[in-house]
This record gives C-alpha cells, sequence and structure tokens, in this order.
C-alpha cells in the first residue's frame, strides 16, 4: 500500500513537473515571439518611416534628401533687400541648395509676412536669371516641414559687417538668440532643435565694407568654406548691417525681376504720361526748415526745362503722404511730418499738375487682377510696398529722371541707384526717349 502511494505520488509530481515544463516552454516561446514581433514591427515602422520622410523630400525638392538655404528675415526695405536676396540666391547656388522664396509685405521680405513672394516678383523670371538654383515657395517649404515624421535639423548663421575680418563668433548672448527663436516666425516652422542651444548660432564677420568688397573673391571663399560642409538640412542666414550686394566678385547684380502685374500697371503709366519728366523727392532725414526754400529751386528747375524740351507732364514720386487722405507716408521708416512738409506740397501742387501713382489710380487694376488679396493690397497702399516698386519702374521710362541736391534730400540711396543703372543701361542701349541718366535740380 505505501508503495502503492509512493508510485502515485510520484507520478503526479512528474506530471505536474513535465506540465510546468511544457508551460515554460511555451511562455518562453511566446514572450520570444511577442518580442520578436515588437522589434520586427518597430523596425518595419522606422523603415517605412524614412520612407515616407523620403517620399516627402521627393514631393517638395525632387529627391531622396533635401537642402535648404531659408533666408528667413531681411531687414532693409524693398531696394536693398532686393540686393541682399539677390545675393543669398547666389549663395545657394554656390551651396547646391534649394533657395526658400520667402514671403513679402510693406516693402519687406522675411518670414512673419503674409504676402507670397510673387506678389512682388516675377518667379519663371528669376529661374531664368538662376536655371542651376530650385525654388521653393516658402508655403510648400512649411509644408515640408509639417509632413516630415523625422522632423529637419537646422543651423544658424549670420552675415556681419565690421569686426576682424573673415572670422567667427560663436558666442551669442541671451538677448540675440531669443530675438532669432521667438520673434521672427520660426516657431511655426516644425524644426528639430534645442532652443536652448546656442552653439547653433554663430556669426561670420567680413569686416568693414571697404575692406570686404575690395577683398570680395576672400570674403566670398571665407563664407562658403564655412557653410559647404554644413549637414544640417535647413540652413537658416540673414544679413546684419551689410550695405549692398554680398558678392560682387561673383558678377554684376540684376535687380530680381518684378511681378508681370506691376510691370504692367507701370507701362501703363508711362503710355498715358509720354513724354513726361520723372521727378523723386526723398524728404526723409532732411532738416523741414529747409524744404521751401527747396521746393522754390525745383520749381525754378522744372519750369526751365519743360520751357526747354515743351514737356508738360511731370510724375512725382516721394515719400510724403499721398494715399488716403494723407495718413501715412510712403516710407515704413518716416514719422514725423512738419507744417514745412505740407506747406511744400502746397506751393508744388500749387504750381504745377503733379501726377502720381494716387491720382492717376494706377495700382487700381489690382483689385481686379488679385481678388485674393483684396484687403492685403488695401494695406500695401498704405505702406511703401508696390507704390514704391510702381514708381521706380515709371521713373526708370521717364523723358528726364530729377531728385534734390544736398541738402534739399536724401541724394543716395539704392532706390536711386537702381533707377539711375536701369536708365543708363537705356541710354547705352540706344533708347532715344531717355534724355538723362539723373540730374539734381
Amino acid at each position: 500500500m505505501d508503495s502503492q502511494e509512493n508510485c502515485t505520488r510520484y507520478g503526479f509530481i512528474l506530471l505536474i513537473t513535465k506540465f510546468l515544463f511544457i508551460f515554460i516552454i511555451i511562455w518562453n516561446l511566446t514572450t520570444y515571439c511577442i518580442l520578436e514581433n515588437d522589434y520586427n514591427n518597430n523596425e518595419s515602422y522606422e523603415i517605412n518611416s524614412n520612407n515616407s520622410d523620403m517620399l516627402v523630400n521627393q514631393k517638395y525638392c525632387g529627391s531622396n534628401e533635401c537642402r535648404f538655404l531659408f533666408a528667413h528675415r531681411i531687414p532693409e526695405q524693398e531696394s536693398q533687400a532686393n540686393s541682399h536676396f539677390y545675393s543669398f540666391i547666389q549663395l545657394a547656388e554656390m551651396l547646391n541648395r534649394t533657395m526658400v522664396l520667402v514671403n513679402v509685405q510693406n516693402s519687406r521680405i522675411g518670414a512673419c509676412l503674409e504676402l507670397p513672394y510673387d506678389f512682388y516678383y516675377n518667379v519663371q523670371e528669376l529661374k531664368k536669371l538662376f536655371p542651376n538654383v530650385n525654388f521653393i515657395t516658402q508655403d510648400d517649404f512649411l509644408s515640408w516641414t509639417k509632413e516630415r515624421h523625422e522632423k529637419p535639423d537646422v543651423v544658424f548663421r549670420r552675415i556681419q559687417q565690421g569686426g576682424e575680418p573673415n572670422t567667427i563668433i560663436s558666442d551669442v548672448s541671451p538677448q540675440e538668440w531669443d530675438n532669432v527663436i521667438n520673434n521672427q516666425c520660426l516657431e511655426e516652422f516644425d524644426f528639430k532643435f534645442d532652443d536652448q542651444d546656442v552653439s547653433l548660432y554663430k556669426k561670420l564677420l567680413i569686416g568693414p565694407k571697404k575692406y570686404w568688397r575690395k577683398y570680395n573673391e576672400a570674403m566670398t571663399k571665407f563664407i562658403v568654406s564655412n557653410l559647404e560642409h554644413i549637414n544640417e538640412e535647413v540652413l537658416l542666414i540673414h544679413p546684419y548691417e551689410v550695405g549692398g550686394a554680398y558678392f560682387p566678385s561673383k558678377g554684376e547684380v540684376i535687380p530680381l525681376p518684378y511681378a508681370t502685374h506691376l510691370i504692367e500697371a507701370a507701362k501703363n503709366v508711362s503710355s498715358h504720361l509720354k513724354p513726361y519728366i520723372g521727378i523723386h523727392w526723398r524728404q526723409e532725414t532732411i532738416n523741414s526748415s529747409v524744404l521751401p526754400n527747396c521746393a522754390e529751386g525745383l520749381i525754378k528747375y522744372i519750369k526751365e526745362l519743360q520751357l526747354k524740351t515743351g514737356i508738360e507732364n511731370i510724375y512725382y514720386a516721394t515719400d510724403y503722404p499721398l494715399y488716403n487722405g494723407g495718413e501715412n507716408a510712403q516710407s515704413s521708416t518716416f514719422h514725423i511730418l512738419t507744417r514745412e512738409h505740407h506747406e511744400t506740397m502746397r506751393m508744388l501742387n500749387s504750381t504745377f499738375t503733379l501726377k502720381t501713382w494716387v491720382s492717376l489710380k494706377a495700382l487700381d487694376g489690382l483689385y481686379d487682377i488679385l481678388p485674393q488679396f483684396k484687403d492685403y493690397i488695401t494695406k500695401e497702399l498704405s505702406g511703401s510696398g508696390l507704390a514704391g516698386i510702381l514708381d521706380k519702374l515709371v521713373l526708370v521710362d521717364a523723358d528726364y529722371f530729377i531728385i534734390g541736391p544736398r541738402g534739399c534730400a536724401r541724394t543716395s540711396s539704392n532706390f536711386t541707384k537702381k533707377i539711375y543703372l536701369a536708365r543708363k543701361l537705356l541710354m547705352e542701349s540706344g533708347n532715344k526717349d531717355i534724355h538723362n541718366d539723373i540730374d539734381h535740380w
């Protein structure tokens, strides 16, 4: 009986042991399969994510990899910003990066603005100027950052005039870094970076203007050599206190071609006025007490020119407020108007019939051409953006171009220089309707 109980007990223990053994084997196999499946799923997910990002890159860049140059803020007004943006396109070409066509508004170029690049400029003509550069609109660039699974990495660089020529500064104050991160609308883009990592931001010092203009080839080599090996997908770059184009050694700077709707508006004005005298009087920064005497000099000069040429029509471009009852000056930096400013305008209007973009309703047609931007056009007309571009184009085509003398007007500006150079080129090409490149009254 005892022997039989022992056998039964032994058999039961053996059965339990076998059961536990089988259970352990099954449990281990199940755990292994689960882990293997998770690993394969993660690996598959990573592969699928990589494939997804490559498809996004193909969609926006036409290749598996994207490399962008994003000049996210150009601080100058349109004429100077035009030259700076041209330089950044040259840089994108040298670095083999796709150029982001940054938004525009109120005579500025920058990521915080609301109008597409082609509101001011002709993208198709721009592509002809730079056939080796790929371009992307800011809206499409934004979509690229949103659609990417692995968010694009970025690096910040600032080209700064002054300092020891061709040197790099890595130390950035907290205020500078905070300004770049929080005040330039970069938070709208899905970039991957630690906003506490100031090592991402460096300044490239190019020395005084006389130096970097004289030794431009060396400066260009310095900039390119320090940017071409950057691996980050997005190079965020902006200028600081730099006058003129960056790379004159790479060839003559050509003004960025303006949008067709602006070219046509200017042609309509020119054909309506021909022949005409074009006057540009920029009064900002001038001591207002001298303005009435300056107006007397202008009146005398124009009367003599009219008597000599028989030309009656006058196109008048100025930063004095013309639109909407004179609420705002035609410059975003011109804020103080005095009694003498208004007296000067009364003197001119009482002597001549001055034609302006306002009196001719030269830009009103944009409401029909660009109905989707109706509200923005109204805002633009209160500033210097559209009006400044139109003035520039109309003055280029004037039979005579007159600006104020030193002491009465700002005589050196990028705006005036571009008009002068364009007129000079027209005269050299044999245009008989252009009788001077520039004169002072």
